[in-house]
């Protein structure tokens, strides 16, 4: 439902609600915005939320001159309203970044920031919007042959792997992407999703532009490093919250290792080593180049709550973002 709403909306089209007649003759219905409860049947009615291509479906859109922008409008992450953390502690700990943020992922409530607004190069931390977008706009199970055609990127830069010839899944390439980093694997994401990687990058500007976020432009699919492509703290923390209430994202962006079942076997093992040091860490997505330093998206649940941490040009990244965090934890109460 997401993916469909996220097309629509990269033709300056949005979408209020979707339709279904279901086989006794009723509507079902898809409200955009609305909490998940307000959606169960649908969900109900496509399990796993993958509709079949072939499915009928009707759509209401608002009216002209409504949506915000050309490039997608302003349709708000489907997130239920939570109360905020109460701050009951001591200060935030120090921290070495050009620019950091802690946010509370049920209510998106901003817990600590330092120039969270800048924008700046976020290297791979880019591959979270490619994951989405993948997820939200792909068949997981389905094959992508890899046209090797990948003689633009360093070969010193991080890669899955990929040779002409090569075939795996969506899902196979997502782990790539995500646990790898894999540059190459974000190009044959991109391709296969959008049909070119020009295509790609408009379908990322516009799930931006979704959000609401204002900080960010992408150039390219993978992060190495170009003028077109930089976000800020804040708007990394928003897209994460969003990706990290999509259970397949969830499930990559924990994992710690993933073996391919495609042409060649693959077993890969999670670079981020912030999600193998700290007991609660749950994701998400490291980055590195020249130009932006040492970036970390990090996530921690305690308790059924989750803390998001970004931190930008990061000589420490990982030890920095465990700080923050645990005195997320620790120095807040939240409402029972």
């Amino acid at each position: 439902s997401a993916g469909i709403v996220h097309q629509a909306a990269l033709r300056g089209v949005t979408l209020r609600s979707l339709w279904v007649l279901n086989d006794a003759g009723n509507w079902i219905a898809y409200v955009v915005r609305a909490p998940d409860f307000v959606n169960q049947r649908w969900y109900d009615h496509f399990p796993g939320g993958r509709i079949p291509s072939s499915t009928a479906l009707f759509a209401i859109a608002e009216a002209s001159g409504t949506s915000s922008t050309a490039t997608g409008g302003s349709i708000a992450p489907p997130l239920v309203p939570a109360s905020e953390p109460r701050h009951v502690g001591g200060p935030v700990p120090e921290v070495e970044a050009a620019a950091a943020i802690v946010i509370d992922a049920a209510s998106g409530a901003v817990l600590h920031e330092h120039n969270a607004r800048t924008s700046l190069p976020p290297a791979s931390l880019t591959k979270i919007v490619t994951a989405v977008l993948a997820i939200e706009g792909s068949d997981l199970d389905s094959l992508v042959s890899v046209d090797g055609n990948f003689g633009m990127l360093d070969p010193d830069s991080s890669l899955m792997g990929l040779v002409e010839g090569d075939c795996f899944t969506v899902r196979d390439l997502l782990y790539g992407l995500m646990l790898r980093s894999g540059n190459d694997a974000a190009l044959a994401i991109a391709r296969h999703v959008a049909g070119s990687d020009e295509a790609f990058v408009a379908s990322m500007n516009a799930f931006v532009a979704r959000l609401g976020l204002s900080d960010t432009q992408f150039g390219n699919p993978h992060g190495l490093h170009d003028d077109l492509t930089y976000s800020s703290a804040y708007d990394m923390a928003m897209v994460t919250r969003y990706a990290m209430t999509l259970p397949t994202f969830e499930t990559i962006a924990r994992a710690h290792v993933w073996e391919t079942s495609g042409s060649r076997v693959f077993l890969m093992r999670n670079i981020n080593t912030f999600l193998s040091s700290y007991d609660d860490g749950d994701g998400v997505k490291t980055g590195f180049t020249e130009e932006a330093g040492r970036t970390l998206v990090a996530s921690a649940t305690r308790d059924g709550r989750r803390v998001i941490a970004v931190l930008l040009d990061a000589p420490d990244r990982a030890t920095d973002a465990a700080a923050l965090i645990e005195w997320a934890f620790t120095e807040h109460d939240w409402p029972r």
